[in-house]
C-alpha cells in the first residue's frame, strides 16, 4: 500500500513538472505580472524590436516604462505606441515626425519594396481609326494677264495694264511680271538708264517699297541690241478691297538728273508673249519686311 502510494506521488510530480516546463514563459509572465502589485519594479525605458520583412531586418525602437508583458511582435503604429491590446506599455508617446516616419517604413512593409520587374511585351497594334473628315484648302484668288507681241518702243509712261478686283484689305497683292527687254544708248558719249515699275491706282507701292526693275547701259555698247528675257516679281501690302488699276511704266531711272543718263532707245516685249501674274495672299502677320 505504501509502495503504490509512493509510485503515485511520483507520477504525480513528473506530470506536474512537465506541465511547468511546457508552459514555463506563460507562468513566468503571470509570476511577474503577480508581484508587479506589490514591489515597485522598474525596467528599461527603451528597448529596440527587430522583425524581418522582404528577406530584410527591420529595426523598431520602442519606449516602454515599466513591466512589459506583451509577448507578440508589433506590427503596426499602435504596437509601437504602447496601445494594443495585452501590452502593459505606459511609456510617453513618439513624436510626429517619429509616427510619420514609422508609419511610412510600415506602410512600405505592408506593400513591399521589391525591386522593379522585367519590361513586358508590346501590347497589340490598336484598331485602325475612323476617316477623318476631308480638309478644306480656300481657292486661290490668281488673275493672268497675257500680251502676244506687246513690240512697244516707248520710253516713258504706260506700256500696258489690268484691273484686279481685291477682296480684302489686309491682304497683299503679289506680281509677276515675266516678258522682253532692251535698251540702247543713243550716243558714244551719254550712257542710257531707264526703269520699268508698276503702280496702284496710279500709285507706286509704299509698303514695304516699290516694285520695279531698271537696265543700264554703257556708252561702248551703243551699237549693242540685246534683248534679254526678264522678270519682275514683288509684293504689296496697304491696298484698298475693291477695283484696283494694275500698270506697268516706263520712266527714267532714279539718278538720271544727278549723273545725266539719256533715256536711250528702250523696247519692251518684242515678238515674245508678256504675262502678268496677280495673287491675293493672306499674310500671317501685317508687315513685309524692313530696311536693313
Amino acid at each position: 500500500m505504501a509502495k503504490r502510494s509512493t509510485f503515485k506521488t511520483l507520477t504525480c510530480a513528473v506530470m506536474l513538472g512537465l506541465i511547468c516546463y511546457q508552459n514555463a514563459e506563460m507562468i513566468s509572465n503571470h509570476v511577474v505580472g503577480w508581484l508587479s502589485l506589490w514591489l515597485p519594479i522598474k525596467t528599461a525605458s527603451a528597448t529596440h524590436y527587430t522583425e524581418t520583412y522582404n528577406n530584410e531586418p527591420q529595426t523598431i525602437k520602442m519606449n516602454i516604462e515599466g513591466p512589459h508583458t506583451h509577448t507578440d511582435k508589433p506590427h503596426d503604429l499602435d504596437d509601437i505606441q504602447g496601445k494594443a491590446k495585452g501590452t502593459n506599455i505606459t511609456g510617453p508617446e513618439l513624436t510626429e515626425d517619429e509616427v510619420k516616419v514609422t508609419r511610412q517604413q510600415c506602410d512600405a512593409d505592408r506593400r513591399g519594396n521589391g525591386k522593379q520587374g522585367m519590361k513586358g511585351e508590346s501590347g497589340q497594334r490598336g484598331l485602325v481609326g475612323m476617316k477623318g473628315a476631308s480638309g478644306h484648302c480656300p481657292p486661290r484668288h490668281i488673275l493672268q494677264a497675257t500680251w502676244r507681241a506687246l513690240n512697244s518702243n516707248h520710253f516713258e509712261g504706260p506700256l500696258l495694264s489690268t484691273i484686279f478686283v481685291k477682296e480684302f484689305f489686309g491682304t497683299a497683292l503679289r506680281l509677276t511680271w515675266s516678258g522682253d527687254l532692251r535698251l540702247k544708248a543713243n550716243s558714244e558719249d551719254v550712257p542710257a538708264c531707264r526703269r520699268w515699275y508698276f503702280t496702284f491706282n496710279g500709285n507706286e507701292c509704299v509698303n514695304p517699297h516699290p516694285i520695279d526693275a531698271q537696265l543700264y547701259t554703257e556708252t561702248q555698247m551703243y551699237l549693242d541690241n540685246i534683248h534679254r528675257h526678264t522678270t519682275i516679281d514683288g509684293m504689296c501690302q496697304g491696298l484698298f478691297n475693291g477695283r484696283v488699276l494694275i500698270e506697268l511704266n516706263i520712266g527714267p531711272c532714279r539718278l538720271t538728273q544727278q549723273l545725266g543718263f539719256s533715256e536711250g532707245y528702250p523696247f519692251t516685249g518684242w515678238d515674245t508673249t508678256t504675262s502678268l501674274i496677280v495673287e491675293e495672299i493672306h499674310l500671317i502677320t501685317n508687315k513685309l519686311g524692313e530696311d536693313n
